[in-house]
């Protein structure tokens, strides 16, 4: 028994020298593989600091600071530093005269109670760069000749709800000008004419609203148009002596289209043209006549007897007399 278990002892103190062994062996080689991975990174690194100094060169980006709208702006807000901020962005993108400091806007005497407030004179969406002409100075306001374009006038023309397009009109789009007149008010049938007297018309207020964002139609008794000094004389004249009408245009179509005039004439032969007296009329059918049998039955009575003969039918001459009578 003894003897068991001294053997058993010095197996286990085999077993425990050789586990010892085996993991001295193991840190050796894992250290020595280590080593060796770092001196080959090592070896390469010039090789590859090489291939980068042969890379073709990318020059720097030059970005400027500009002054952006933080959030939506509408026209006639009051414009506040809190709405604005600085961004940087590539000097070659950026917009001609843009704002690259909030001091080009508010002076270092800024104070809205006592210099009066700066109001947005455009719409101005979020992240949009603030130009000089889309706001105010200080104690502004935004006003309708804020918005007028360099060259053009705004001139008001009456409408209703039929030759203002039932209200759908509203600031920002643009409408063509039909000018409805009668050219000879003697005549003893009046006679009117039509014909488009401006184009693509950029709509400025409806009534005394400027809202670009109204939603529902509303039928307005004035329209204000952006037109030129020439366009606003026509207009005026042509509300004196005929009626003006809006036609509304679709969204981004812009370019000028070819019109011709039309009278009350032109408009009778264009509602006559389809009629029914104008169709081509449809053959009519016709049916010739049977001409009658050669052999023709007459009744002979005799008293009280009767009796049926048949006799050939003779063909006899057409006469005047026989013609009138109706043969």
């Amino acid at each position: 028994m003894e003897r068991l278990t001294e053997i058993m002892r010095t197996n286990t103190l085999v077993t425990l020298g050789a586990s010892a062994v085996f993991g001295v062996m193991a840190i050796v080689l894992a250290r020595g593989w280590i080593q060796g991975a770092v001196q080959d990174e090592f070896r390469q690194a010039p090789s590859k600091l090489v291939s980068q100094t042969n890379a073709p060169f990318q020059p720097m980006i030059t970005t400027v600071s500009v002054v952006v709208a933080n959030s939506n702006l509408l026209f006639g807000d009051e414009l506040t530093p809190d709405a604005l901020r600085l961004v940087d962005m590539p000097e070659d993108m950026v917009p001609l005269e843009a704002l690259q400091n909030l001091e080009d806007i508010f002076p270092n005497d800024y104070d809205p109670l006592s210099t009066g407030p700066l109001v947005v004179l455009d719409d101005i969406r979020m992240n949009e760069v603030i130009l000089p002409h889309r706001v105010s100075g200080l104690n502004g306001r935004g006003s309708l000749s804020a918005r007028i374009r360099p060259g053009y006038r705004a001139v008001s023309v009456r409408v209703d709800d039929v030759t203002g397009v039932a209200g759908f009109i509203v600031p920002g789009d643009l409408v063509d000008v039909q000018y409805i007149s009668e050219p000879n008010p003697a005549a003893d049938t009046p006679i009117y004419r039509s014909d488009v007297l401006l184009q693509s018309v950029r709509v400025l207020a409806i009534d005394q609203s400027q809202n670009r964002r109204q939603d529902t139609p509303e039928v307005a008794r004035t329209v204000t148009l952006e037109v030129s000094h020439m366009d606003a004389q026509a207009l005026s004249i042509a509300q004196e002596r005929g009626t003006l009408s809006l036609v509304l245009r679709a969204v981004g179509e812009a370019l000028p289209s070819t019109t011709q005039s039309l009278d009350s004439r032109q408009l009778d032969r264009r509602a006559n043209s389809n009629s029914a007296a104008k169709k081509p009329r449809r053959p009519v059918k016709v049916t010739p006549k049977k001409s009658p049998p050669a052999i023709a039955q007459i009744t002979v009575i005799r008293g009280d007897a009767t009796q049926s003969v048949s006799v050939r039918r003779e063909a006899l001459p057409r006469s005047a007399d026989t013609d009138l009578a109706g043969g």
